[in-house]
């Protein structure tokens, strides 16, 4: 299974449109990458191709990557999606694909992710044939590929602020995404509000594993100026002795471990950075646009 980041960045990307703090100047001139919003691609041969979340800059992340080019008039060898929630960061990519015409998309999520994406004019028509949109249960296993089979993760997460942050039990799912031929196991948890025991043995078993890596600390954006704790935005922090890093610790170092959907305030952004520095020692990696894993 190949497994591609096409974008490792939060909602706005890096840098963020409106933004000049000290990360998205150094993106912008160039002392450090660019990122885009946070989606993967995965291809059990590199032919079709299955997307892990739809950022509204997927148009870019596809020119991006030769494999995910149209190879006629009208088409595209991505076959379908899965969501991991209803944030516009994730969900908001089906606006640019809008213009599909005939194609249909097999998609995959959470019932509560199909219906907050019914009630939105942008992303409704893909809750409608042509497309087949599944709503999955928790726990739930699914073959969506010849050889490829997706498991639903429990996790705790919160619907989108447009849908008032209500902590329900599917608003945020995982992916544990299984390649039957090599036996290779790749998770999916770019968004959690904490870390949960079921979201910890589904990393045990996976070969490489992507994690919410938002935000460095609770309190990051009052630096900012903006009074939003992590918590309260649905995004578990990293450090300190309740965060992801501390909680995470104890897997098995056989994976590789990733934070993604990180955001433009994050240190992490600095490789010179302690949260950098401490990171690694940790035996945690920083995805970045373009990471290709074979799994």
């Amino acid at each position: 299974m190949i497994v591609r980041v096409l974008g490792s960045a939060a909602g706005g990307g890096v840098p963020q449109w409106n933004c000049a703090c000290v990360h998205c100047n150094a993106a912008r001139t160039g002392a450090r990458p660019r990122r885009s919003q946070s989606s993967f691609a995965l291809s059990s041969d590199g032919d079709r191709w299955w997307l892990i979340n739809a950022s509204p800059d997927i148009a870019q992340q596809i020119e991006a990557f030769p494999a995910l080019a149209p190879r006629d008039a009208r088409g595209t060898p991505i076959a379908g999606m899965f969501f991991t929630d209803a944030n516009v960061d994730h969900l908001g990519g089906l606006a640019v694909l809008r213009q599909a015409g005939t194609h249909a998309f097999d998609i995959y999520s959470s019932a509560t992710v199909r219906a907050l994406a019914a009630e939105q004019q942008a992303f409704a028509t893909f809750t409608m044939p042509p497309h087949r949109w599944n709503a999955l249960a928790l726990d739930e296993v699914v073959a969506f590929e010849r050889g490829l089979s997706a498991q639903v993760i429990k996790i705790d997460g919160l619907t989108p602020g447009f849908a008032g942050r209500r902590a329900l039990a599917d608003a945020v799912v995982a992916y544990l995404i299984t390649d039957e031929a090599s036996g290779g196991r790749a998770l999916f948890a770019p968004v959690f509000a904490s870390v949960t025991e079921t979201l910890i043995r589904a990393a045990h078993d996976a070969d490489v594993s992507f994690f919410d890596g938002s935000f460095w600390s609770d309190d990051e954006l009052e630096g900012y100026g903006v009074e939003k704790p992590a918590r309260a935005l649905g995004h578990a922090p990293i450090s300190g002795p309740d965060g992801s890093l501390a909680a995470l610790a104890a897997l098995p170092q056989r994976g590789r471990r990733l934070f993604a959907h990180i955001n433009n305030t994050n240190p992490l952004l600095d490789p010179t950075s302690d949260a950098a520095a401490e990171t690694g020692r940790r035996g945690f990696e920083i995805a970045h646009d373009g990471l290709q894993i074979q799994v």
